[in-house]
């Protein structure tokens, strides 16, 4: 009769097993914390955007300022915003007064925000009345 052959086993041990669990439970927790880095550039990308166009919206709506200035203030959503002009050069004698018209846009409690700025004229005001109602003619009696 034959005498039985030890055989060895084939397999992983419990140590390695553990330490394959270990490892893969670290590469786990980097690829979340890789993904919820890039959601939340994603998320920051996209507020800065809606803040931008906001801004440019709040520009795009005014043609000129008036000779007192310009303040005014609100909030869209989570955003609140300011608009605030101020004269750009001292006023000369002749030709267009400047202003420097600056549009603000802050979120997050006001951590976050950005500032867009443009240069619009001053409002003109219309002739005189006694001008506007004068008979057009060749301004003989």
């Amino acid at each position: 009769m034959k005498k039985p052959v030890a055989r060895h086993q084939g397999g992983f041990s419990l140590l390695e097993v553990i330490i394959a669990m270990a490892i893969m439970a670290m590469s786990l927790g980097a690829l979340y914390r890789a993904g919820g880095g890039a959601l939340r550039g994603v998320v920051e990308a996209e507020t800065r955007l809606r803040a931008t166009a906001l801004a440019l919206a709040l520009l795009d709506g005014q043609w000129s300022v008036p000779p007192e200035g310009l303040r005014d203030s609100g909030s869209v959503g989570n955003m609140t915003w300011q608009l605030a002009a101020a004269p750009f050069q001292p006023r000369r004698e002749k030709g267009w007064a400047l202003h420097r018209v600056e549009a603000s846009v802050s979120w997050d409690k006001g951590r976050r925000g950005l500032k867009l700025a443009s240069l619009l004229p001053e409002r003109r005001t219309p002739l005189d009345s006694t001008r506007q109602n004068e008979p057009a003619g060749d301004g003989n009696p």
